[in-house]
This record gives C-alpha cells, sequence and structure tokens, in this order.
C-alpha cells in the first residue's frame, strides 16, 4: 500500500488527487491551516490530516513524521500549497511579494527538506507545482511567475542532489486550471472566453488534469523520470493562442 503526503490539502487539484489516492486504497496525510479545515478533509476523504502553514517549517515537519508513524513509510510528498498574484512589479507591495514567495517556493524547500529526511533510507517521489507563467512570458506575473520559477530551480538541484538515495523530484507546471484559487480568472463568461483562447487546446484545465499528472509522478511507473519538469497547460507555454478554424 502506497502512502502519500500533501500540503495544501484544501487546494482544488489536491482535493482531485485526494480522490484518486484513496480510491486506490493508499494511505493520505493532507495539511490545512486550520483544525477546522483538517477536520473537514479527514471526514471527506478519510485520511490523516495536521494542520500547517506554509511558512511553518516546523509544522511541516510535524506532518511529515505524523505520516511516518501512522503509515511506517512514506513513498510520495506533494506541495499543493499556492497562489495567485497578478499585478504589474510596480503595485505589488513588499508584503505581497514576501506572501507570493514563502507560498509557493519556501514551502516547497521545506517540504524538500523534511521528505528526504524520510525517503533517504528507501527512495520515494517528489512533485511539486510550478506553472506556465514560468516558462513563458504573461503579462503582470512577475511575482508569481518569479516564485514558480524558483521551484523548477528547485527541484533540479534536489533531484541531482539526491537521486543517488533513488529520490525523484519532478515539476508539474500547469496552465489556467478552473479552481477556487482562480475563480475571478473564468467566473464570467468574457474572462473565460479571453482566457480559453490563450490555450491552444481550446478549454481550460480540470484539478483532476493536473491530479493524473502528478499521481503518475509520485507511481512507480515513472521511476526512470526525475528533474523534470511536465507541462499539463493545453499548449499554454508552447503554442500560439488558439486561432480558429
Amino acid at each position: 500500500m502506497q502512502s502519500y503526503v500533501v500540503l495544501g490539502g484544501t487546494s482544488s487539484v489536491a482535493k482531485a488527487l485526494a480522490l484518486r489516492i484513496r480510491a486506490a486504497g493508499g494511505n493520505l496525510m493532507l495539511t490545512a491551516r486550520s483544525s477546522a479545515s483538517a477536520a473537514q478533509l479527514a471526514q471527506q476523504f478519510s485520511c490523516e490530516t495536521a494542520v500547517a502553514s506554509a511558512d511553518d517549517s516546523t509544522a511541516i515537519d510535524g506532518a511529515v513524521q505524523l505520516a511516518m508513524e501512522r503509515f511506517g513509510k512514506i513513498d510520495g510528498v506533494v506541495n499543493c500549497m499556492g497562489t495567485v498574484l497578478l499585478k504589474p512589479a510596480h503595485l505589488t507591495t513588499d508584503k505581497e511579494w514576501h506572501d507570493t514567495l514563502s507560498v509557493n517556493l519556501t514551502s516547497s524547500f521545506f517540504l524538500i527538506r523534511s521528505a528526504v529526511k524520510a525517503m533517504r533510507e528507501r527512495g520515494g517521489s517528489i512533485v511539486l507545482i510550478s506553472s506556465a507563467a514560468a516558462q513563458i512570458g504573461l503579462a503582470n506575473h512577475e511575482a508569481i511567475a518569479a516564485a514558480k520559477a524558483g521551484i523548477i530551480g528547485l527541484s533540479l538541484s534536489a533531484a541531482a542532489t539526491y537521486a543517488g538515495r533513488g529520490i525523484r523530484v519532478n515539476t508539474v507546471a500547469p496552465g489556467l486550471v478552473k479552481s477556487e484559487m482562480t475563480r475571478k480568472l473564468w467566473e464570467t463568461e468574457s474572462a473565460a472566453a479571453a482566457s480559453t483562447r490563450m490555450h491552444a487546446l481550446g478549454r481550460l484545465g480540470e484539478p483532476d488534469d493536473i491530479a493524473k499528472a502528478i499521481l503518475w509522478l509520485l507511481d512507480a511507473e515513472s521511476s526512470w523520470v526525475t528533474g523534470q519538469t511536465i507541462s499539463v497547460d493545453g499548449g499554454l507555454s508552447r503554442l500560439a493562442p488558439r486561432a480558429k478554424a
């Protein structure tokens, strides 16, 4: 039976991933920022939960250690903590900059640091979440693009450092996914149409699109894959905007 830890368990992608992990019979530890949210996740997915925020390395360590105690091993970890900040640099405050880096990049570093301690004897898989915005220039994405690009660099270095331990580190880079976090970008008909046109495949992503890619990277089927960024973005980062046929 496989055992996983997923940070940011209240996110739409984390919930889609949790459904798939539990349906396959896997052990699962989800984290949330509050005890009330953690309790809701425990009830919804019949899984272990812990309270952990992005800037609390002690709490992230504790969640990983608790998973080890409950499951006896950890096969994979995923960081689904994240934010979306769409502002040009000159309008971005110091707090917004630091918060963006903390929730996206710093939490990923903390998770790697905790996970490798738990995985160094048996190996395992670490999956981080970047963004198409780290791979193509999108206006008003300076802070989030920097944080998400940092995640790619972090995963590359960690993949090289821990490959000898059998620990794989990969990144999924989504396009615009229809989640609660991105709702303002697609909830109106005009916003949805504008966002959809940016994706060559002609639709926005669903949380399960990303969950399926994450699950493949966690699984032994991808055991010869490490140091990679998998773009699951409807073509956003590589193809010209959708043209009328």
